[in-house]
Formats: C-alpha cells, sequence, structure tokens
C-alpha cells in the first residue's frame, strides 16, 4: 500500500458488526496502544500522534477508525 511521506498513517478501519475494538495501523497493520504515538514497527507517526493526551489521541482513533460506519 502506498503511504504519503509527511502524513501520518491511518488506522485499520473497523467493521461495525465485529466484536475487536483493537486499533491496527495501516502502514504495517499491526495493533497499536492509545499511549504510542508511532507504529511500533516502523515508527511511522499514526493519525492522533500530536494529541495533548491520550484521550484525545483514543478520541481521534476511534473517529478514524470508524469513519466508514452510518450514524
Amino acid at each position: 500500500m502506498y503511504h504519503n511521506e509527511g502524513y501520518p498513517s491511518n488506522i485499520v478501519p473497523l467493521t461495525p458488526h465485529g466484536t475487536n475494538s483493537t486499533m491496527f495501523t495501516d502502514c504495517c497493520e499491526v495493533a497499536i496502544c492509545n499511549g504510542q504515538q508511532c507504529c511500533p514497527r516502523c515508527g511511522r507517526p499514526v493519525v492522533g500522534d500530536n494529541e495533548e493526551s491520550h484521550h484525545r489521541r483514543e478520541i481521534v482513533r476511534w473517529s478514524n477508525a470508524t469513519r466508514f460506519w452510518k450514524r
């Protein structure tokens, strides 16, 4: 998959019918915790990396992971 340099990696989209809320990076498809700012495998920044708190980072990443859900 091609990634634009200078832009943070997204979170792999979650399905609304799934039961797993673990978030995975779009660049390497590895699990990422809210405390981590970068991908644990390649070190690329992940969306929400510039947020001031873990809580805000979690909100931004959840929004990104559920971006295709009909609400």
